[in-house]
């Protein structure tokens, strides 16, 4: 209760004063990402023209931020650390950034008590790092054994000269080893700007019921920064254990760094399988390497 009149009263606050708010620009047809440095706690904003889409369960860095035509509005984000984030919010039929990775420089401030901040700054020196270098090395034995996998392609998107191909999609333990590849079929060198994973759930064109949540990676094995003029480059990626129902899709966005090149790949449960393929989604084969 304490936590919410402190992220009240901020917010009262910081809404007469927006010449220090940085400036966001949003619309309806796209989603503007936000990748906070810590999960996100709290979000707030002045106008119900504007929302801000936030895992409130397990809380994650990541916002998808999104507003109909209107009046100017502002918003408010508090993360798990206890920093709180203010900032302008103007509707543009052009967005000019489709994702942005917040600095921690950026807050305006702290929005609980000392003595909460205190604690969990003594959490974070008491974690153990040995627990997660054992996770690192099992993420990277893993992640290993599917990509040597030859397994059969589960779905494929094609566009530009540009092949995106999702091979594999598997449980081991607590983790859904996701096993991608890219193909550059076209006269220009493909730099990979950023990689995002999303689950989804419901019809985008009905919002009241849509939503779009990025799974945030665990670990990535040989993703690359890269992908040279004929050539194939084949990684992983690593993010928590989730299923799919009927539904429900997986979606893999790829974007390129210098150019306006993006692969888009959508993939969802079918007829009682994972995917369109003969391909399960439980291996227990890797027992045999961890």
């Amino acid at each position: 209760m304490k936590s919410l009149q402190y992220l009240t009263v901020l917010f009262l606050s910081v809404a007469t004063t927006n010449a220090q708010s940085d400036t966001l620009y949003v619309n309806d047809t796209h989603v503007l990402s936000l990748i906070f440095p810590k999960p996100i706690s709290r979000a707030v904003t002045g106008h119900s023209n504007y929302t801000l889409g936030y895992n409130q369960e397990t809380p994650e860095r990541v916002g998808l931020l999104q507003g109909n035509r209107g009046a100017d509005s502002n918003l408010l984000v508090m993360t798990e650390d206890g920093l709180a984030y203010s900032y302008y919010l103007v509707y543009r039929k052009q967005l000019v950034e489709s994702h942005r990775f917040v600095a921690i420089n950026e807050a305006i401030g702290h929005v609980l008590p000392e003595k909460h901040n205190d604690d969990l700054t003594q959490k974070e020196k008491v974690r153990s790092p040995s627990t997660r270098l054992s996770d690192s090395l099992q993420y990277r034995k893993a992640s290993r054994y599917f990509l040597e996998q030859n397994t059969s392609m589960l779905k494929a998107k094609r566009r530009d000269g540009m092949v995106l191909r999702l091979r594999d999609v598997s449980y081991f333990g607590k983790e859904t080893y996701i096993v991608l590849e890219i193909e550059n079929r076209s006269d220009i060198d493909f730099e990979v700007d950023f990689v995002q994973l999303f689950w989804a759930h419901g019809n985008p064109r009905k919002k009241s019921s849509y939503q779009k949540l990025i799974l945030e990676p665990l670990y990535s094995y040989k993703g690359p920064s890269m992908v040279k003029v004929g050539t194939v480059e084949r990684f992983v990626y690593v993010v928590p254990k989730f299923t799919l129902t009927g539904k429900e899709r997986l979606m893999i966005e790829i974007e390129e760094k210098r150019g306006s090149r993006k692969l888009m790949l959508k993939g969802k449960r079918n007829r009682g399988r994972i995917w369109d393929s003969n391909t399960t989604w439980e291996s227990n084969e890797p027992n045999r390497i961890l």
